[in-house]
C-alpha cells in the first residue's frame, strides 16, 4: 500500500499455467474444494477447517469489495451490534445505498468487559451521523437483581435500538437460516479493509468444529472469539433481507360463458 520496499503478487494455478491440467484435475479428484483451493488458488480463507465463509470472503476479495470505503457524510450510519455477557461485544457501522442496495462496512469495534458507557462514547467519537441502532431480541430481557433490561440502561445512556427481526421458519433452526441469509447478502457488501479488520478476522474464523469419529463438520457452528462479529454481520445480514417472496395464484378471468364440468 504505497511502501516501495514491498510488493505484492499472486499466481494461480489455474491462470499461470505452469502445471499440467490434467496433474491439476487429479489432484482436485483427491482433495476436497478447499484444500484445493488453498494449495493452488492462493486462497487464504480456506486454510481455515470448517470455515462458514470462506466462499463468499474469497468472491469478496476477488472481486475487490474488500478495499478503502470511505465515510458519505450524506448517509446516515447504522450500527448492528452482538451483545455479550461477560464476552465480547461486537457493533459494526455501515451504510447503504439506498439507490444501489449497496451496503459499506465502514467501520467496526469490539471491546470486551465494558458497559453501555464505554460503547456510547465509542459512538460519539467517531463523528458519524448516525441512523438506526439494532440489537438481538434479548437486549430486552430484564435482569433478576435490577428489573432493568440492557434495553433500558442502553436509553440511559442515549442509545435507542430497534429490534432486528427474528427468523423463525426453516427446519435448520434460527442460526442456520441466519447463515444462509448472510451468505445471499455478502455481494452486496463493501468491506473497508484497515477499519474492518477485526470484523473480517472473525468472518474468516467463524467456523464448524470437525467430529473426528463420524469423519463431518457438526452442524453448529464454534462458539468462540469469531462467533461474536459474524453474529453481529448475521444481524446486520437479516435486517436487509426483504420480505420473502410469496407466489399468489391468481383466478384467470373467464368467459362470461364458461361453465364448470
Amino acid at each position: 500500500m504505497g511502501d516501495p520496499d514491498w510488493f505484492y503478487v499472486e499466481y494461480k494455478a489455474s491462470e499461470t499455467g505452469l502445471l499440467d491440467r490434467s496433474y491439476l484435475a487429479q489432484a482436485r479428484a483427491v482433495m476436497t474444494p478447499d484444500e484445493y483451493a488453498q494449495e493452488f488458488e492462493c486462497s487464504f480463507e480456506a486454510s481455515v477447517k470448517g470455515a462458514i465463509y470462506a466462499r463468499e470472503l474469497e468472491q469478496a476479495r476477488v472481486g475487490k469489495r474488500i478495499t478503502t470505503v470511505p465515510y458519505d457524510p450524506a448517509l446516515p450510519v447504522d450500527t448492528d451490534w452482538d451483545l455479550g455477557i461477560g464476552d465480547a461485544m461486537a457493533v459494526i457501522f455501515s451504510q447503504t445505498a439506498k439507490g444501489s442496495g449497496q451496503v459499506r462496512l465502514i467501520d467496526y469495534y469490539e471491546a470486551s468487559g465494558e458497559g453501555f458507557p464505554n460503547y456510547a462514547g465509542v459512538l460519539q467519537s467517531r463523528g458519524y451521523v448516525y441512523g438506526k441502532h439494532w440489537a438481538p431480541h434479548d437486549i430486552a430481557v430484564r435482569e433478576l437483581g435490577t428489573g432493568k433490561s440492557r434495553l433500558d440502561v442502553a436509553a440511559g445512556f442515549g442509545l435507542r435500538f430497534e429490534m432486528t427481526p427474528r427468523i423463525t421458519s426453516g427446519a435448520a433452526g434460527e442460526v442456520e437460516e441466519g447463515i444462509h441469509t448472510a451468505r445471499l447478502f455478502f455481494p452486496r457488501c463493501w468491506f473497508d479493509y484497515e477499519k474492518c479488520k477485526g470484523l473480517l478476522e472473525a468472518l474468516m474464523h467463524y467456523r464448524r468444529d470437525y467430529n473426528q469419529r463420524l469423519k463431518e463438520f457438526k452442524a453448529s457452528p464454534v462458539h468462540d472469539w469469531a462467533s461474536h462479529g459474524a453474529d453481529a454481520f448475521r444481524g446486520l445480514a437479516v435486517r436487509h433481507q426483504g420480505p420473502r417472496d410469496h407466489v399468489i395464484f391468481e383466478m384467470p378471468e373467464l368467459p362470461q360463458n364458461f361453465a364448470w364440468t
